[in-house]
């Protein structure tokens, strides 16, 4: 009986993965970058003084509004990495004497790793979210929304580009922002599962980052950091 469930789960989501797919190239169309670039910064502003509010009403959203948004954050925060990447490459000593085919390897792997964060955590809430399953779409946005903090980070630590003395600074800030987003991904999740007690809902937190970690340490050797 679960190995049925999990089974038309499965399904439910490579279906609704292709209509998300056809979705997120649609509203990429429709982007008006200096436009909804405004708006995402006036978000970002309005989040951070009700945050939990306007995590809510993303998780119950079922027109997607604020995917622009998340298309936004990732694409920002896909930048960072790669930028951080590509001058680490052509700075770092590290990388004397190594093959070009090998140092691309390492910038798509980097740069890529943000998307699939996202992607890996959102379809493990997806996944375990039985009784009051959202859109893979709406997961993935809140999920986005959640890791603002994180996109933060990385266009902070392009400072250790300009000087290693930046290093300590950025260190501190990114590890804030992480425990931050770990909060904000909290009660976006909590809201997308429907439940009011924290007291149930803390286990499954814990079960689906047990979880997004076990996967993480796959991807590692992989080459790529989540």
């Amino acid at each position: 009986m679960e190995e049925n469930e999990q089974k038309q789960s499965t399904n439910e989501l490579k279906k609704e993965t292709v209509e998300a797919v056809n979705q997120v190239k649609e509203t990429i169309k429709n982007v008006d970058i200096k436009n909804d670039a405004k708006e995402a910064t006036g978000f970002v502003t309005s989040m951070f003084k009700d945050p939990f509010s306007t995590i809510k009403s993303i998780a119950e959203d079922k027109s997607n509004k604020n995917l622009k948004f998340a298309i936004i954050f990732v694409i920002i925060w896909v930048l960072a990495e790669f930028i951080n990447a590509m001058l680490n490459v052509v700075l770092s000593r590290y990388w004397t004497g190594r093959l070009v085919a090998s140092r691309l390897l390492s910038i798509v792997k980097i740069t890529i790793a943000p998307i699939i964060t996202i992607l890996v955590l959102s379809c493990i809430i997806y996944l375990m979210n039985k009784e009051n399953r959202k859109s893979i779409l709406t997961t993935i946005t809140s999920v986005v929304i959640a890791k603002i903090p994180v996109v933060f980070a990385s266009i902070i630590n392009l400072l250790t580009l300009i000087s290693s003395n930046a290093t300590p600074l950025t260190s501190r800030i990114g590890s804030f922002c992480s425990v931050v987003s770990i909060v904000l991904t909290y009660f976006s999740t909590k809201a997308l599962f429907g439940t009011e007690q924290n007291s149930k809902f803390i286990k499954k937190f814990i079960l689906i980052y047990a979880i997004y970690y076990l996967i993480s340490l796959v991807i590692y050797y992989l080459g790529i950091y989540i």
